[in-house]
């Protein structure tokens, strides 16, 4: 650490510095290869992707010039920009676009290409993406995928990169920092720092350096927030981090057997009755979210307008009471047809805000008579027992799709997705009507409405979205940064271009 420091000595500038000192979070140990994953999650700062979002979550090019799905939703025709230069001073083509997207479908990446059958080069700035089956959803890989030079690319690129991007790579030192400096022929709006190192460590060095004036912008735990300098700022950025409570809900697998109770609709009535998310969100995360309703609150794909929550814990305990859920023994738990209404919480063990919500949630619920206990587990454990027990989980992307992955009947029991085995015949209907569309703009309808009967089934509990907390120099404005994904760190970056030094 005593050698970190020195490496990043910096001092309370009251004029733009040259170099611009952050932290964004865990290192990306397979290095700065988009075509493994880098910069799905944010901007990638060294490439450049056909697509990206505006404010308002609307698609507009930023390679891409035009793109058009065909009338038989299986090919997108995607024109490019004629004067793109990769930062060694070559041009990128078609045919590096094409490369790119190939190489990502060869490769056991984050990016799940499985439905792309080929690419097709019409001419150096035209080529066709030929798909397995229509899918709308595809588009959000010309959003997160960025584009890497075919004649550059080898084994060790992810350690040496070359990309179109706003930075340029200039170094990596592997468990402390990279170091990029502005692409000097980049194509749109330069950002206003002509360096930028990105610092690696724990969350205490972090904010050790950044306490020191070491560092110019850091993400922010809670806890540290009353630890502050004066003379920093907090910015608290919205997000569709998420955090609810998945139920199990029917038996769709041979060997697993249905929930006799949070099947019941009543117990998720009531539950959601039960729960103050005020309480939660002021006593619990210190102001720092706001309720949730949905896994994509305020996207363009989310719920239009959600039902608000109400905290009601007579007409929870009515609505159990209703359903024949008495407490017949006075044991304060209470019981249908010889079983009780006793469940398992599972959650992430060594997360403590999934472990705070679930001793809270737990307490909230007792008024009602319905039991929780609460387990903390690693993720393979969880996974042994989440299609019969309640978990605590966590999602919250910039992809419609994750709708798809959380309440398709198709993803019922796969993977951590539709982990309740959730099924609805009408939904499933919408969600395939949405991905068959023949336009981004005609699907967005189509998720909202399968969202408003998903909501009426409450397969989930939603409970918060988390705000992302973040430090910085009280010079430095980071402008209006995009509501952020589940991940929290390198999404900030995608304004970076908006970024100032406000001191004279």
């Amino acid at each position: 650490m005593a050698a970190l420091l020195c490496a990043f000595s910096t001092s309370s500038y009251a004029s733009q510095p040259n170099t611009l000192f952050v932290a964004l979070g865990d290192e990306p140990v397979k290095g700065f290869d988009s075509t493994l994953g880098w910069g799905k999650y944010g901007n990638p700062l060294i490439q450049s992707t056909l697509l990206k979002y505006n404010k308002n979550f609307e698609l507009q090019g930023d390679l891409a010039i035009s793109w058009q799905l065909s009338e038989d939703k299986l090919s997108w025709s995607i024109k490019i920009r004629s004067d793109i230069l990769f930062s060694d001073l070559s041009s990128l083509t078609a045919e590096d676009v094409a490369f790119t997207f190939l190489q990502a479908k060869r490769t056991l990446s984050a990016h799940d290409l499985s439905n792309l059958k080929d690419v097709v080069v019409l001419s150096p700035t035209h080529l066709r993406f030929d798909l397995k089956k229509p899918d709308i959803t595809f588009i959000d890989h010309f959003v997160s995928i960025g584009i890497v030079p075919k004649h550059a690319y080898s084994k060790n690129y992810a350690q040496y990169p070359i990309g179109s991007g706003p930075y340029q790579f200039v170094q990596w030192k592997k468990g402390q920092s990279v170091t990029l400096r502005v692409n000097p022929n980049y194509y749109a709006k330069k950002p206003a720092f002509n360096e930028l190192v990105i610092v690696f460590g724990s969350e205490p060095s972090r904010f050790a350096l950044f306490k020191t004036g070491q560092l110019h912008l850091t993400t922010l735990p809670q806890k540290f927030v009353s630890s502050l300098p004066k003379e920093s700022k907090l910015w608290s950025i919205n997000s569709v981090d998420n955090r609810g409570i998945v139920w199990p809900m029917h038996s769709t697998k041979e060997g697993i057997k249905e929930s006799a109770i949070s099947s019941d609709i009543a117990i998720r009535q009531a539950v959601d009755l039960a729960i103050d998310r005020s309480v939660i969100i002021q006593q619990l995360l210190n102001g720092y979210a706001h309720p949730a309703y949905s896994v994509a609150d305020g996207l363009p794909w989310g719920p239009m307008t959600p039902s608000e929550h109400h905290y009601d814990v007579k007409r929870a305990q009515q609505t159990l009471t209703s359903a024949g859920w008495i407490d017949s023994n006075n044991d304060g738990i209470r019981e249908r047809n010889s079983i009780n209404a006793e469940m398992t919480l599972y959650y992430k063990a060594g997360d403590s805000v999934r472990e705070e919500l679930a001793i809270t949630i737990s307490q909230m619920l007792k008024p009602i008579g319905i039991k929780l206990d609460i387990v903390g587990a690693d993720w393979d454990t969880i996974a042994k027992h989440m299609h019969n027990n309640p978990v605590l989980m966590g999602f919250g992307s910039h992809s419609a799709n994750e709708i798809r992955s959380l309440f398709h009947s198709d993803y019922a029991g796969v993977d951590f997705y539709n982990s309740g085995l959730y099924q609805n015949e009408e939904v499933d209907h919408l969600i395939d009507q949405a991905i068959h569309a023949s336009s981004w703009q005609e699907s967005l309808p189509l998720w909202q409405e399968s969202q408003k009967l998903i909501e009426k089934d409450l397969p989930w509990t939603w409970l918060v979205n988390l705000d992302h907390l973040y430090a910085t120099n009280k010079c430095l404005d980071l402008g209006s940064p995009l509501t952020e994904p589940h991940a929290h760190g390198w999404p900030l970056v995608s304004n970076i271009a908006e970024w100032r030094w406000v001191c004279q």
